[in-house]
């Protein structure tokens, strides 16, 4: 295929590897977060089996060669954190008591809170800032988060959505320095595999559950009952997010294999739809600056480079050879002022992480 990319580097992550995430900082936009699963045969207390996980960090450094020979890529592994499984990673777009924040999603119901700081030799590694036991059923999962602030990295009110594997959805906020779970409501009577919030609008959040249907809240109204319900999805529904460069545009995917994007103002039919074939989706990633560019890490399909406009995909990366679960864009910027257009996406049962690049340049709109 002419529009398939290839691995540039692939790092083995020892554990099932679901999910990348590169930080958003400009300072620090060459470091990068893979999150690992892993069900071991060790049982705990209950005699159920013990989920582990690791978070690495990476150093990622493009380094510009002169002439027509583009860029050389560097993956170096800065630190690696036992931890139990994780299930999903965001980093807060706004700073949290001036620190760099990255949310994990674990296994045993709880959030932890990374910060990545720079010690006094001049090393920069995560240290743990908090974690938050979001709920005392430790064999209820955390499956997703999300956070409020990625319009309004100014904000004070900075607020975290977790969505939980017996269909309940929490809202986590910052009271005096210490993070608490403020509100938590049964959303859903499946597992509820993906929250978000409409980063437009942060009291509206939206959630996606293995009962196929994507509802939405208001915090504002009180979370009793939801202020749509919709069922569109023939399958499960996996993943959504909020366009942070247009207003009331939305993604969502599903195992169905397809990504439906919605006018928020209007929910009852999506706008359009694109076909994954061969595979469900998992995660999906707007661009950091081309508002039309979408990633979709597509499971069994591989990942893809999707133009929302021309509603066509326009790079594959069929290099995984098992379920491609974590996927996402990095934001450093060349000399020139332009996205590197780097992605780093990961596959579980082969725990490998591929850094690579689209094959099409992506453009302005």
């Amino acid at each position: 295929m002419t529009d398939q990319a290839k691995s540039i580097i692939s790092f083995d992550t020892v554990y099932s590897a679901d999910s990348t995430e590169f930080c958003p900082f400009k300072d620090h936009s060459n470091y990068l977060a893979c999150g690992t699963y892993q069900l071991t045969d060790e049982k705990d207390q209950q005699e159920s089996r013990i989920r582990k996980g690791k978070l690495y960090l990476f150093d990622v450094s493009c380094i510009e060669n002169s002439g027509n020979e583009g860029t050389d890529l560097s993956l170096i592994q800065k630190q690696m954190i036992e931890t139990p499984a994780i299930l999903d990673m965001k980093w807060c777009h706004s700073l949290i008591d001036n620190d760099q924040v990255l949310g994990v999603a674990d296994s045993i119901g709880g959030l932890t809170l990374y910060a990545l700081q720079t010690s006094e030799d001049n090393v920069t590694n995560f240290v743990q800032k908090q974690h938050i036991q979001v709920t005392e059923d430790h064999s209820n999962l955390c499956l997703s988060l999300d956070w409020s602030t990625r319009r309004f990295p100014e904000s004070t009110s900075t607020q975290c959505i977790v969505s939980h594997s017996n269909g309940d959805l929490s809202l986590v906020s910052n009271n005096n320095s210490e993070w608490q779970v403020m509100e938590s409501w049964h959303a859903h009577d499946l597992e509820a595999w993906i929250a978000a919030f409409d980063y437009w609008d942060p009291h509206r959040i939206y959630s996606g559950a293995d009962d196929m249907i994507f509802k939405g809240w208001d915090t504002r109204m009180g979370v009793e009952t939801p202020i749509f319900s919709n069922r569109r999805h023939e399958m499960g529904v996996t993943t959504m997010q909020s366009n942070p460069h247009r207003e009331y545009m939305l993604a969502t995917g599903s195992y169905d294999e397809h990504i439906y994007l919605w006018d928020t103002r209007s929910i009852r039919q999506p706008i359009a739809k694109v076909h994954t074939e061969g595979g469900g989706i998992w995660r999906l990633k707007w661009h950091p600056t081309q508002p039309t560019t979408l990633l979709s890490a597509s499971m069994h399909a591989g990942a893809f480079v999707i133009d929302t406009d021309q509603l066509m995909i326009t790079s594959r990366f069929l290099d995984h050879e098992s379920m491609a679960y974590g996927a996402d864009w990095s934001y450093h910027s060349s000399s020139s002022g332009e996205t590197d257009d780097l992605i780093a996406s990961c596959s579980f049962y082969d725990h490998i992480m591929h850094l690579w690049k689209p094959i099409t340049t992506i453009t302005s709109t």
